[in-house]
């Protein structure tokens, strides 16, 4: 299967506030944990900004001699406690003095420098240049702007909380999957789900901690460095200029691209979902790949939308390397202006030659804050892409949105289907004031020709879709003013393609009832005629059957998941051709056995097989969407001119031949 390539969408500034804000809402509950992470990351940057003070202390009052407190520009205040110490000393006091607040420092931080721009955002994991394993990475999002021992308890706080944020949106998004109506998995995507629920909900990692954490912690650099330079080196008013003017000068290049950015960076998941999609599809489908020799097409296919994956991701690419020469260009412009007007002043005497290293670590901090505040709006821009996907699903309808709030006090007696008519969504009639009504202790078959509405019947009965007009009515009670899990728990459906997991078979079978015991699964195993097999596998019950069942053949898949329904203890139970893989003497057995089960369950049976119809308590004919007769397999074949009569002639003449 080929598919489309994503098409561009656009999301607007509004938009992208709304989705900012809904982020904000999900990590509300971890407020606590991040405002933690926030004090680090302060006491962090805290210490760097004040060890660059004890260099000028050193150069000014060691090297050059110059008396403690004659230095030409004033100390801030929260330098000149540590400065008021040093009064008396002798030169090689204060070596010492410095040396011990410096190894204070490495202790703490790991040195000045280790962390000054450095953010360890995936923990150093290895990933490529593609959006998925890049999103996976931010799963695992944690780091600090120093290292030490403070920058390793902060790495680890804020993993934990990563983890904790990640786990709760991804459970969020797989039961919100798992919940949606059955019809929808006909049109739905499956790798696009898996890539919304694994590469997507990461994003929410950077959204939190780009708004909760790193513009207060880049916002807090950006002010220390301006207050004091206007405190300490205001005889150079050009020094305080440029750092008042670096943050506006790089944020308003930044917010010049962030439309282009936003609307590349949800093209880049779009193609990267398409394209797991597509290994998800050809995966699935690998025999009939191989049984119609489509491989080939199937490798070009992948090929094509790997390339577009890939394509698409430079095309982001080149918008963030654009934002790293802006910033780089501005930055290094405005250092290179004060450049010369600070030498001047230590030449004039108007700055200490210790001023100098203090001025050129507080402009790195300024120009790393700056450029980090203009990065996170351009990477919020990515990241806001996927967290809109990530709200299409939770904001997707659900079975309970179907349903009402009322319980099932007591398991369902009596079906009733009322002038049921079900119209799919191009206007096309499935069904057409279709009634329908049983109970428990008996068998109703379903027979008609392919597409003449039977299974859109069952899945009414089961309430997998609800009927267009009319009512289907448990006990007299409509399900759509039940609970979607009250539904649920009375009917079991065994389809006519079987769904194995991999799983042992007891699980396999226990999925239908997870309280079930040994025997209850063994006793059900054996009604579905799959006991025999079950014992012959390598460990029995306890044998894992492979990915979809691969270890079991299509008859033994049929058995093993009526076995399932059958363990079930929900009163009705719909078989959708139970028999179609079955041998004709398998077959002969399950249906004595389903004589005994319909003594505790109203049994609904599809089947084009006479010796499974003819059976059942009544037989309701289906043809074009309506039920046009209703009776056992005698009364129906008494009539010459049956609807009923002339499908079995058919059926018959067809083995005969």
């Amino acid at each position: 299967m080929t598919n489309s390539g994503p098409r561009e969408k656009r999301i607007s500034s509004r938009e992208t506030f709304a989705l900012l804000g809904r982020s904000l809402q999900f990590v509300w509950p971890y407020r606590r944990q991040i405002a933690v992470k926030l004090g680090l990351t302060l006491l962090g940057l805290s210490v760097v900004l004040f060890l660059p003070w004890p260099i000028k202390i050193l150069i000014d009052h060691v090297v050059e001699g110059l008396p403690v407190g004659s230095s030409p520009t004033p100390y801030p205040p929260y330098v000149a406690w540590f400065v008021d110490l040093l009064h008396g000393l002798t030169p090689f006091e204060i070596v010492w003095a410095v040396v011990g607040v410096c190894v204070v420092g490495i202790v703490l931080i790991g040195g000045f420098g280790g962390g000054v721009a450095r953010d360890n955002a995936s923990g150093g994991l290895a990933e490529g240049l593609d959006t998925a394993t890049q999103s996976e990475n931010q799963a695992n999002e944690s780091g600090s702007r120093v290292g030490g021992l403070l920058g390793l308890y902060e790495f680890r706080y804020q993993l934990r909380i990563t983890h904790r944020i990640n786990h709760a949106l991804r459970t969020l998004l797989f039961g919100r999957v798992m919940s949606w109506p059955m019809v929808r998995f006909a049109d739905a995507s499956v790798g696009d789900a898996v890539y919304r629920t694994m590469y997507d909900t990461p994003a929410i990692s950077r959204v939190c901690y780009d708004i909760l954490v790193l513009p207060v912690a880049n916002l807090f650099v950006i002010a220390t460095v301006i207050w004091t330079t206007a405190h300490s080196f205001s005889a150079v008013p050009s020094v305080v200029v440029v750092a008042c003017l670096a943050a506006p000068m790089v944020l308003i290049s930044t917010l010049l691209m962030t439309g282009m950015t936003r609307r590349r960076a949800l093209a880049s998941r779009e193609a990267g979902a398409v394209t797991t999609a597509t290994v998800e599809e050809g995966v699935a489908n690998a025999v009939a790949v191989q049984g119609l020799g489509a491989g080939q097409r199937q490798r070009d296919d992948f090929a094509g939308d790997s390339e577009t994956s890939f394509k698409r991701f430079r095309a982001y690419m080149v918008m963030y390397l654009l934002l790293l020469t802006v910033q780089a260009t501005v930055g290094a412009g405005l250092i290179f202006y004060v450049f010369f007007d600070i030498c001047a002043a230590v030449v004039e005497g108007r700055m200490s030659a210790g001023d100098f290293s203090v001025v050129y670590a507080y402009f790195v901090q300024l120009v790393t804050n700056v450029s980090g505040l203009g990065a996170m709006w351009f990477n919020l821009q990515n990241n806001v892409s996927g967290m809109r996907r990530v709200f299409e699903i939770a904001d997707s309808t659900v079975d309970a949105d179907r349903f009402g709030d009322r319980a099932v006090e007591r398991s369902v007696e009596t079906l009733r289907v009322e002038h049921a008519t079900f119209r799919y969504p191009d206007g096309t009639d499935a069904l057409r004031v279709v009634d329908l009504e049983g109970r428990v202790g008996e068998v109703v078959a379903l027979v008609g020709a392919t597409g003449a509405g039977k299974s859109t019947l069952a899945y009414l009965v089961a309430g997998f879709v609800q009927p267009t007009e009319g009512a289907v009515l448990y006990d007299g009670v409509d399900i759509r003013g039940l609970r979607a899990d009250a539904v649920r728990a009375q009917v079991a459906f065994v389809f006519q393609e079987p769904f194995v997991f991999d799983d042992t078979a007891a699980a396999n079978i226990r999925m239908g009832n997870p309280t079930a015991s040994d025997a209850q699964v063994s006793a059900a195993a054996r009604t579905a005629g799959a006991l025999d097999f079950i014992e012959a596998l390598p460990d029995g019950f306890q044998t894992r059957l492979g990915r979809a069942g691969a270890r079991l053949s299509v008859g033994q898949k049929q058995r093993l998941a009526i076995a399932r329904g059958l363990v079930s203890p929900a009163p009705i139970l719909v078989l959708d051709e139970p028999t179609a893989a079955l041998d004709p003497e398998t077959e002969n057995a399950l249906v004595e056995a389903l004589k005994a089960e319909r003594s505790r369950r109203l049994l609904i049976v599809i089947a084009h097989r006479l010796s499974t119809i003819r059976t059942a308590d009544r037989i309701c004919f289906l043809d074009e969407g309506r039920i046009v007769e209703t009776g056992s397999h005698d009364e129906l074949m008494a009539k010459p001119d049956s609807a009923y009569r002339r499908f079995v002639d058919l059926q018959v003449g067809a083995v005969v031949a």
